[in-house]
């Protein structure tokens, strides 16, 4: 079977049971949408919805799974249409859009059956969306987004209003290395994005080792810092995110402006960090790093 003709035959599975599980609502089979309502009383609303994101998961499961799979998505993207409806009481959902760092692959491994609304961020992290309500912070999906119109041109940046929640974070000192982190606050998480304002070091002669061992703490040093200061800040990391209750990453990197590279940590206790040939001190090196380290300090 060719990929179109599978897509119509995820169509026609959904125009067939979609009103058998949810009376009312309404496939169109040419559009690829289906339009759901929810409501209590004479408060009724409806959304229409383009069907992609279900036929492109039915597509990678046997034929037999596709009605468990389609019956699960219609449903949540019934309580996502009764979520959106609650959100709008809490104020404008368009500044109370937030963005954290995540490990890559945290969103497939714990969304529901409606897609997360995520920003890829290289081969290690991923940039997860949020409305933030009160302290708590709800994730946003592709679904919810869509019937928020939160995907407007105009709608405020996620990314930039978490940004500019960070301004001001200054880093902390400790052993031989820097910590950013401020309690309860998930977006620390976003300093490797504003890598340019918050981690300037990143961009400066080898970068930076860093680690975010949680969503509220990065922790960095200068990448030729030595092998001590580096099994120091891989200790620091492994501890804070041992039982944390916002881990977000146990591995530790190296970041030399847009280049971010795993760094081998051994699992031994302590742990020590294989350095690469590159980042192990020389002493014309040792001194460049020193004379740095002096400019930034002015």
């Amino acid at each position: 079977m060719t990929g179109t003709t599978d897509s119509s035959a995820v169509i026609q599975v959904i125009a067939d049971l979609a009103p058998i599980w949810l009376p009312g609502c309404v496939v169109d089979t040419d559009e690829r949408t289906v339009e759901v309502g929810w409501g209590r009383g004479a408060l009724q609303m409806s959304a229409v919805v383009g069907v992609g994101e279900i036929v492109d998961r039915c597509l990678q499961l046997p034929q037999q799974r596709w009605a468990e799979q389609i019956e699960a998505w219609l449903r949540a993207v019934v309580a996502e249409g009764e979520l959106a409806t609650e959100e709008h009481r809490f104020g404008d959902v368009a500044e109370r859009q937030r963005a954290v760092l995540v490990q890559r692959g945290w969103s497939a491994r714990t969304s529901g059956p409606v897609a997360d609304a995520l920003i890829p961020f290289g081969d290690h992290f991923e940039v997860m969306v949020f409305i933030r309500t009160g302290s708590e912070f709800r994730r946003l999906t592709v679904v919810r987004r869509s019937m928020l119109g939160l995907g407007d041109p105009d709608v405020p940046s996620p990314v930039q209003l978490s940004l500019d929640e960070l301004s001001g974070l200054e880093a902390v000192e400790q052993d031989g290395f820097s910590v950013l982190h401020r309690d309860d606050d998930p977006l620390v998480s976003m300093a490797v994005v504003d890598r340019e304002n918050l981690l300037p070091q990143a961009s400066v002669g080898l970068g930076v080792l860093l680690g975010v061992p949680r969503l509220s703490t990065v922790a960095y040093c200068a990448a030729d810092a030595g092998q001590e200061t580096a099994d120091r800040l891989a200790r620091f990391v492994a501890d804070t995110y041992k039982d944390a209750p916002d881990q977000c990453c146990p591995d530790l990197f190296w970041l030399q402006g847009d280049r971010l590279v795993q760094v081998p940590v051994t699992l031994a206790t302590p742990p020590t960090v294989m350095l690469p040939a590159a980042l192990k001190p020389s002493p014309r090196r040792t001194w460049l790093r020193h004379l740095f380290e002096q400019v930034f300090r002015r």
